[in-house]
């Protein structure tokens, strides 16, 4: 591979510069070749290739690819190998950065993660707790987890929610080191017992920053994880806690597999797109067909509960009609129709739970049948004229607003943020559109009753919502995109 590469990069040297796709497309095959060698074997091939390049414009670009590859890779370990080719080529000077921007990002980026990459002795800070005691962290000879979090963070809000249930729950021997990275007491004191609140936690903080928690630990943004084993080395770092879940099972001797990863999920994003807007239904039963004939086909039912697996985490959190329509008769054929397969304890906690949770939100106001007759306050947008105001604000019955867009939104939500963008849009060009929003944020504070009978009513589960109504409340499609 190293050879074809070279080669590569010879060609490059001798073509125009506009036209390095052909050394990017063969680059992309060595990382994926490259993919699970340690840091030190990545390092060595990388200044191979970079070294191969006689050209210094062929070698920038080389050298800002790979850098690039690494400073994005979302496998854990890999930035390892974008701090070394920073500090080995840029910020050596033995390759231009693009500009001056760009090496003092490169500097940044080293000095902010080169002491805690995965396989290096975990930096021991000096942290204070609630009372002003100093406490060390992590403690040698522990496992250890240290939680960086800010009570301002709503995504810190979502992992500490997640963390907690997990340590809550955990039998395997660690501390847990809470570690807050603002310098409000008071609300520092209301977050440790309203949002961390776990058993044997250690919570701290340094007001002061005397600690340089940030550069040793690359805090440059919460929530940060780190995982560090009994002998003090860093076995995870950037982690979530299904991915601290999986080490801690790998701690413990088993390889479950850990479904729904960033990867697994971008690998399904990108499959997809392939159909463009011939996306269907139809679609889902293709890819799912596909991975069954490669893997029980091939006698491989590990790799059969991995991929399709996956697929069902992938539809779980999609908001494509499409999509949402091939996930019914998918769950019924691959997951639930093949019980004999998903057999284990963890099968029936990760996927048959999740396939049969799924089932009961699909099968809910299908296509073709009427909407419930519930009457929501919100308000219906429309067209203009001199006969009637564009917007009408107040309480519906969704069997009598006729042929309309129900949306069904939250206030938190970004892709929610978006379809409202959208309404005025579809407003001006559909003439006869109407659309009604329904806002769950308001509903659930006003009215908790009817908030959840609307949860047990439709597929909430994903928001917005949108469906179609048309006449005497029929629906005709769901998880529309606006």
């Amino acid at each position: 591979m190293a050879a074809l590469l070279l080669a590569g990069a010879v060609w490059a040297q001798q073509a125009d510069t506009s036209r390095f796709a052909a050394l990017g497309a063969k680059l992309e095959e060595y990382f994926v070749a490259l993919r699970g060698e340690s840091a030190q074997v990545q390092n060595q091939e990388v200044d191979f290739i970079i070294s191969s390049c006689t050209d210094p414009e062929v070698k920038q670009w080389v050298a800002l690819y790979v850098y690039d590859h690494y400073l994005n890779s979302k496998i854990m370990g890999e930035e390892a190998v974008a701090v070394h080719t920073a500090k080995e080529w840029f910020l050596s000077g033995k390759v231009p950065m693009a500009s001056d921007i760009d090496l003092m990002n490169a500097k940044i980026f080293v000095q902010f993660n080169e002491n805690s990459l995965v396989g290096m002795k975990a930096p021991v800070m000096e942290l204070k707790d609630s009372r002003g005691a100093l406490v060390t962290a992590p403690q040698a000879g522990r496992y250890a987890v240290l939680y960086f979090y800010d009570t301002s963070c709503a995504s810190c809000k979502v992992e500490s929610a997640l963390l907690k249930n997990y340590l809550s729950s955990n039998t395997f021997p660690l501390d847990f080191y809470a570690v807050y990275v603002g310098s409000d007491a008071a609300a520092w004191k209301r977050y440790r017992e309203n949002e961390l609140d776990v058993p044997g936690a250690v919570h701290l903080w340094d007001p002061d920053m005397d600690s340089d928690f940030q550069m040793q630990y690359g805090v440059l943004q919460t929530p940060q994880m780190v995982f560090v084993g009994k002998d003090g080395v860093i076995l995870g770092r950037k982690l979530d806690t299904p991915a601290l879940g999986t080490l801690i099972s790998r701690e413990r001797g088993g390889e479950e597999y850990s479904y729904g990863s960033q990867d697994q999920m971008d690998f399904m994003s990108r499959l997809f797109a392939q159909y463009g807007e011939d996306l269907s239904a139809e679609s889902v039963e293709e890819v799912a067909a596909s991975i069954a004939e490669r893997t029980l086909g091939e006698g491989d039912m590990d790799l059969y509960k991995q991929i399709e697996g996956d697929l069902l985490y992938f539809l779980f959190g999609q908001s494509n009609e499409a999509l949402k329509a091939g996930a019914l008769p998918f769950i019924d054929k691959y997951i639930l129709g093949t019980t004999d397969i998903w057999t284990t304890s963890s099968d029936t906690l990760n996927v048959i739970s999740l396939a049969e949770m799924m089932k009961g939100l699909l099968s809910r106001t299908p296509v073709g049948s009427t909407v419930p007759d519930i009457t929501v306050p919100g308000v219906l947008r429309r067209r203009p004229c001199i006969f009637r105001k564009g917007t009408k604000e107040g309480n519906f019955r969704l069997v009598k607003v006729g042929a309309a867009y129900v949306v069904f939104y939250s206030e938190g939500c970004s892709s929610c943020q978006e379809t409202l963008a959208a309404v005025d849009g579809l407003i001006s060009r559909e003439r006869k559109a109407k659309v009604l929003l329904v806002n769950m944020d308001a509903i659930m504070a006003s009215d908790p009753e009817l908030g959840a009978k609307l949860l047990d009513t439709f597929d909430l589960s994903v928001m917005p919502l949108v469906i179609k109504l048309g006449k005497g409340g029929v629906i005709e499609h769901k998880y529309l995109n606006l």
